[in-house]
């Protein structure tokens, strides 16, 4: 799930730092499901942002799309975004919003099954990733 979405707290996705940062990252690539070590690519199942899931390559994703990164009449909007600490810093929120989701949208090497939160703002977003291909489950 995206970092900076706050809207999937409301079902049961865990994307805020403070859960995220509890994730503990394994040998996800070389450990089996039945090592001791429970860090196996086939057990992660706590949520990690786009952070934590560069460089992972995951045998299939299930990704939270949020309300900061969605389709309002036509175009991509990321008003709805967490703001940065550090604004002064960020050159375009929108390109690192519109980069997270390349990142997010990626990791799944077998299939990327997608979670669009059942609100009316995000009808547009879900009837567009439906026209890409997506299927509804």
């Amino acid at each position: 799930a995206s970092a900076r979405d706050k809207s999937l707290a409301e079902y049961g996705i865990k994307n805020d730092f403070h859960s995220t940062k509890q994730v503990r990252m394994g040998p996800w690539y070389s450990d089996t499901e039945d090592d001791p070590s429970r860090k196996s690519c086939r057990l992660l199942r706590e949520c990690v942002t786009e952070f934590g899931a560069q460089g992972l390559e995951l045998d299939g994703v299930l990704l939270g799309w949020g309300t900061d990164f969605m389709l309002v009449n036509g175009k991509w909007n990321n008003d709805k975004a967490r703001n940065y600490q550090k604004r002064n810093l960020i050159k375009d929120a929108f390109q690192l919003r519109l980069n997270s989701y390349r990142v997010l949208l990626t990791r799944g090497r077998d299939g990327t099954v997608v979670f669009v939160p059942p609100i009316d703002e995000m009808d547009e977003t879900f009837e567009y990733l439906c026209a890409c291909g997506f299927r509804q489950l």
